[in-house]
C-alpha cells in the first residue's frame, strides 16, 4: 500500500501559524548550529533582501531547503525529522527582531513564535516549536516569551548544556548585528523573511516513510 507523502513549498508566515505546532522528538540531537551557520544565514537574507529600493513583492525569493515532518493531514501536531537547526535558528532571528521592534510590530511577530491563550477560553500559549525536554523550558524562557532575552545574555556559559551555549551566541549574534539597523529596516526584514523566504516542507505519516 503506498505512503502518503507530501511535499509543499510554503512561505515562512505559512510555517509559523497556526497550521504546525513542531516539536523536536527526543531521538534527535541537540540545537549544534554555532554562530558560524547563524552568521551565514543572516548575511544570506541580508543580501537576498537588497537595499531596500523595491518593494518586498519584487525581492529575490530565498529558499531554505526542505524539512521532514511526521504528521496527519487532519492535525498540527508535527515531529521534526530533519529541519530542526533551521527552525530553531529561524525562531531566535524572530525573537531578536522582536525585541528591537516597537511594541505594536513586536506583538505581530510574536505570532509567529507562539499563539497567545485567552483566559476566557480557558487556551494556554501554544508554541510554533517546542525542542527536546532538556532544553524546552530554557528555550521558552529565553527565547519564545521574550522577557528573558538581557538574563540569557548575562547567563555563566559554563553552566549551559551545548545546545544552550549555541543558542545564548546566536542570539547574542543576532542582536549584535541587527540592533545596527534602522527599525523601518528591520521592519522590511521581517516582512521579507515571512513572505518571500521559502520551505519545502515534507509531511509523512510514520517515522520508516520520512527517513
Amino acid at each position: 500500500m503506498p505512503v502518503a507523502i507530501h511535499a509543499t513549498e510554503k512561505a515562512l508566515f505559512k510555517v509559523f501559524s497556526n497550521d504546525f505546532a513542531f516539536s523536536i522528538p527526543a531521538y534527535q540531537r541537540p540545537y549544534a548550529w554555532t554562530r558560524e551557520q547563524a552568521s551565514e544565514l543572516l548575511t544570506d537574507l541580508l543580501s537576498f533582501l537588497g537595499d531596500g529600493s523595491e518593494s518586498i513583492t519584487d525581492a529575490n525569493p530565498y529558499f531554505l531547503g526542505s524539512i521532514v515532518l511526521i504528521k496527519s493531514e487532519d492535525a498540527p501536531e508535527a515531529d521534526v525529522v530533519d529541519g530542526q537547526q533551521r527552525l530553531t535558528t529561524l525562531t531566535i532571528l524572530l525573537a531578536i527582531l522582536r525585541s528591537l521592534l516597537s511594541q505594536e510590530s513586536a506583538l505581530e511577530v510574536t505570532k509567529f513564535i507562539y499563539q497567545k491563550g485567552n483566559k476566557f477560553e480557558g487556551t494556554d500559549d501554544r508554541y510554533r516549536l517546542k525542542l527536546r525536554k532538556r532544553d524546552e523550558d530554557f528555550f521558552r524562557k529565553h527565547i519564545q516569551d521574550g522577557k528573558s532575552l538581557d538574563a540569557l545574555l548575562e547567563l555563566d556559559t559554563s553552566q549551559l548544556t551545548d545546545s544552550q551555549q549555541n543558542i545564548q551566541i546566536n542570539a547574542r549574534y543576532f542582536l549584535e548585528e541587527l540592533q545596527q539597523l534602522a527599525e523601518q529596516r528591520l521592519e522590511q526584514f521581517v516582512h521579507y523573511l515571512m513572505t518571500r523566504c521559502f520551505l519545502v516542507v515534507v509531511s509523512t505519516p510514520d517515522l520508516d516513510s520520512a527517513y
